[in-house]
């Protein structure tokens, strides 16, 4: 996920039994809910490891290990090992680095690069990261494998993909951006309804504070007010523009931003910015101070305050733990006022690559095809609160879901912020919310000059 100032920061089936061994394995597959593919014995007579490395994530880890355990009982031989860091102070980067140069992990977990991490050759900007490693062939193309059916293949491209290749699976993708968990029986007490507008949103909160309750709280110590902000951005800049449009729209600002033909000053940024001021005057006193990591646990347990969460939605396994009676919903804030406008935003995240350095890329295959079958990712959602990367999985059954299931067909893929080259201020990137009001003490016009200027002097 990304914690962001701007942008306040994982998903999948079945098979055929002929023989007595394949039956017991089935069985065994069976008790752990999950459903095994195959029984070819891979691995059979010899022992191997398989490797997995994945960021800290209770439900993501959780369904990987369970995925795992039924995985060696399909594959006699077989032992997965499962890597994990939490990706706070470094940790994750630094061990998906020692995996790579020391070449022992088979299966990596990555944050999707999307198209923003390709620049076109004119910027002269070089990939980095996990993009840089596609660029450079030592990620395996897995475009032509079996279980890339059941995946929407335009996501996937736009998530993970390169040169007509895609190199990985875009299993997770999260509401993010303007994301709100709320307390339904909070708002019912109050008789209000989950707004299908910016004005409604805004209605809502004025009337929870009149009635003493705080609507909004916020890890505004990362970032997480951000959400308002990117919300209010996305669906207003794809406005009139059909789903499938936002690559495009993505493409066309970044492209105008570096030809210096837009600017982080022009009018319709300080008007986001103005409505951003709107509603996160109603963020809790304290926002600035408060953490991610405690952040979802603190607010679940507050059953009489605080309506609204500003967080995505990977973290529902973390809030159900804290309170597992709360009557849990989910929506997107609507950031305009035109509520056909006010589509669900999803952001791509956790993808499945393989490096070519895999000792053992068939059994990586094997791993992803079983992960990929419809009953096991089906449960992967329902661990991680990610929405579907699998067309033909469109419901979880999870009650929190329902806003997401409601409207998951007219979402559209976040977008992705104008190439910035390495080095340049943060302030080049997008406006410093930690800096304006009222998180902090500058004014729009200010901290928007500010970044236009940063952005200026960056790209020359």
């Amino acid at each position: 996920m990304d914690t962001s100032t701007s942008a306040p920061p994982p998903r999948r089936r079945r098979n055929a039994v002929r023989s007595v061994t394949a039956i017991a394995i089935a069985g065994a597959c069976l008790a752990t809910g999950l459903t095994a593919c195959s029984s070819d014995g891979s691995g059979s007579g010899s022992k191997v490891t398989l490797t997995i490395g994945e960021w800290t994530n209770p439900g993501a880890i959780q369904f990987t290990e369970k995925l795992n355990a039924a995985f060696e009982k399909a594959h006699p031989g077989v032992t997965v090992k499962l890597q994990q860091a939490p990706t706070a102070n470094n940790a994750w980067q630094q061990l998906t680095s020692t995996m790579l140069q020391s070449k022992t992990v088979d299966v990596l977990a990555q944050f999707a690069p999307t198209q923003q991490g390709f620049a076109p050759s004119y910027t002269s900007l070089q990939p980095g990261g996990i993009a840089a490693l596609i660029a450079a062939n030592k990620v395996v193309d897995l475009k032509d494998q079996p279980f890339m059916k059941n995946y929407d293949t335009t996501a996937q491209q736009a998530a993970i993909g390169y040169n007509g290749g895609i190199y990985g699976v875009m299993a997770a993708e999260y509401v993010s951006s303007g994301a709100i968990w709320y307390k339904k029986d909070l708002l019912a007490k109050y008789n209000l309804q989950v707004p299908s507008t910016f004005q409604e949103f805004l209605n809502d909160c004025a009337t929870l504070k009149s009635k003493g309750i705080t609507p909004i709280f916020a890890a505004g110590k990362d970032g997480f007010q951000g959400g308002i902000w990117q919300g209010i951005m996305n669906q207003t800049l794809m406005a009139d523009h059909p789903a499938a449009d936002s690559v495009k729209v993505s493409t066309d600002r970044a492209t105008a931003f570096w030809q210096k033909t837009q600017s982080w000053n022009d009018p319709v940024y300080k008007t986001i910015s103005q409505e951003y001021q709107q509603a996160a005057k109603y963020l809790e006193q304290g926002a600035a101070g408060v953490a991610q990591a405690t952040a979802p646990g603190v607010w679940a347990s507050q059953a009489d305050n605080y309506p609204f969460l500003l967080d995505g939605s990977w973290d529902s396994a973390t809030i159900q733990q804290a309170n597992p009676k709360l009557n849990l919903g989910f929506f997107q804030m609507p950031g305009t006022n035109n509520a056909s406008d006010n589509r669900m935003v999803v952001k791509p995240d956790l993808s499945w690559v393989v490096p070519t350095t895999s000792a053992h890329q068939d059994l990586a295959m094997q791993w992803l095809a079983f992960f990929s079958q419809p009953d096991n990712y089906k449960q992967w959602l329902q661990a991680t609160g990610s929405v579907s990367t699998q067309p033909a999985l469109t419901s979880t059954g999870l009650s929190w879901m329902d806003w997401l299931n409601t409207h998951s067909k007219d979402a559209f893929e976040q977008l992705t912020a104008p190439w910035v080259p390495a080095g340049a201020s943060t302030d080049a990137g997008g406006p410093d919310l930690y800096k304006m009001t009222p998180m902090g003490k500058d004014s729009i016009d200010t901290v928007l000059k500010r970044s236009a200027d940063a952005y200026q002097k960056a790209v020359k």
